[in-house]
């Protein structure tokens, strides 16, 4: 059982989502927007990274480099689509939660944050010249590319379930 508060804030705004279809098409597209900027430049830049790996060290500690950039990028995707998925679900809060597809995206959305945090780390640490730490970067842009492939099925999969 929720507070009355919340319950309120979620009703008023269920009511104000449900009768503007303008507003239901801005916060979808903010959420697949940022979706899109945030998780495409994740996934461009493990993808570079990954590729960075088959060519001299030197050319791993430049990538490193650019990693550091697109990450401000990928944290203002991901505050982008917190902000509009927070939005959707308070639009149908009973809905999402019970739904099991719900909170499996959510977990998702957990580890993207864990492993994103674990490869600024790592990043970090192959700039520096720690050469182990190569193998744990390599290990995250994968996870990485997989994290963001799998909250996107599941984001895609959860408005079919409700």
């Amino acid at each position: 059982m929720l507070p009355v508060p919340i319950r309120e804030i979620a009703d008023t705004w269920a009511s104000i989502y449900s009768n503007s279809a303008a507003l239901r098409s801005a916060i979808s597209f903010a959420h697949v927007g940022g979706l899109v900027g945030g998780g495409g430049c994740a996934l461009a830049a493990d993808r570079a990274t990954l590729r960075a790996f088959r060519r001299a060290p030197d050319v791993v500690a430049g990538e490193v480099h650019h990693l550091h950039g697109t990450h401000n990028v990928v944290l203002a995707g991901l505050a982008v689509v917190i902000v509009s998925g927070v939005l959707l679900m308070f639009a149908d809060l009973d809905a999402y939660l019970v739904a099991t597809a719900f909170w499996i995206k959510m977990g998702f959305v957990v580890a993207l944050f864990v492993n994103g945090s674990i490869l600024v780390r790592t990043a970090l640490r192959v700039e520096t010249g720690d050469a182990a730490a190569r193998t744990g970067l390599k290990r995250a842009s994968i996870a990485s590319i997989i994290l963001w492939f799998a909250t996107t099925l599941i984001g895609a999969a959860l408005p079919n379930v409700l």
